[in-house]
């Protein structure tokens, strides 16, 4: 395989033990830079900045990779690298890695996902990447996903059709022979809310996590969740246009025409 240019981002924070060991294994033949917010930015999908300004500050990570911190979202680390930072567009944007999976419904609020995303549509061929990790501060089993991923990259930046993004996702204990492309899982949002009291007297809520358990409803359609419960690498390739082709003729049908 011919040597990338490639862009590591994230929504853990540009330290993340995550995408410092992407970065460790993939520099070894590839060009790497990482460019991804300062501090952790989950949950925050496709957020933009736009009523502050953007900094941005250069760091190094081994002797090879430059690395921005930039406080913004994973998007705006994105949209600066393309335009600003970086002097060459890349080969290759992998977002990750994410220290939990990004499965169904739960793509759409993944920083780490729209960060890939973005990258696609700037035109730019972009995966992302996470996996279930049992210590999240240790670079060790980042290392064992970062290796693993190597070995197929050159099998999934081939196959990365226009115009969509790899979702890729690795189970615990996984073995690389266990891969299975899989369509998201539906029905799947809890949107359920805890309500608590203060020590002052002021009341507050914190969303129930929903990553944690999925209904049998989830895991009967033989989605990604079901897969990966079933200890196979998820593939699944996702496209960013929402229309609904059908719906069009039939709301022009309907009189509705704009």
């Amino acid at each position: 395989m011919r040597t990338l240019r490639i862009l590591l981002v994230n929504e853990k924070g540009c330290f993340d033990p995550g995408i410092v060991a992407l970065a460790k294994v993939l520099s070894a033949k590839h060009r790497v830079a990482i460019v991804a917010p300062v501090f952790a930015r989950e949950g925050i999908g496709h957020a933009l900045t736009v009523s502050s300004p953007l900094r941005s500050r250069q760091y190094f990570v081994l002797n090879k990779v430059k690395l921005h911190g930039v406080t913004g979202t994973p998007c705006d680390a994105v949209g600066l690298a393309l335009d600003k930072i970086l002097k060459t567009a890349p080969d290759l944007i992998i977002s990750g890695i994410d220290h939990h999976t990004n499965v169904g419904e739960h793509v759409y609020s993944s920083g780490t996902v729209a960060a890939a995303i973005a990258g696609t549509l700037h035109g730019v061929k972009s995966i992302a990447l996470s996996a279930q990790i049992d210590n999240p501060k240790e670079e060790r089993e980042f290392l064992a996903i970062a290796r693993a991923f190597n070995r197929k990259l050159e099998f999934f930046f081939r196959n990365i059709c226009p115009d969509t993004t790899l979702n890729i996702n690795y189970p615990k204990g996984f073995r690389s022979a266990k891969i299975k492309c899989a369509p998201l899982t539906t029905q799947m949002t809890d949107n359920t809310y805890t309500h608590e009291v203060s020590p002052y007297g002021r009341e507050f809520y914190w969303m129930v996590n929903p990553v944690k358990s999925h209904t049998v409803e989830c895991l009967c359609q033989h989605g990604d969740i079901y897969w990966i419960k079933n200890g196979f690498i998820t593939v699944t390739p996702l496209k960013y246009n929402l229309t609904s082709d059908v719906s069009i003729p039939l709301v022009e049908a309907a009189g509705l025409a704009l």
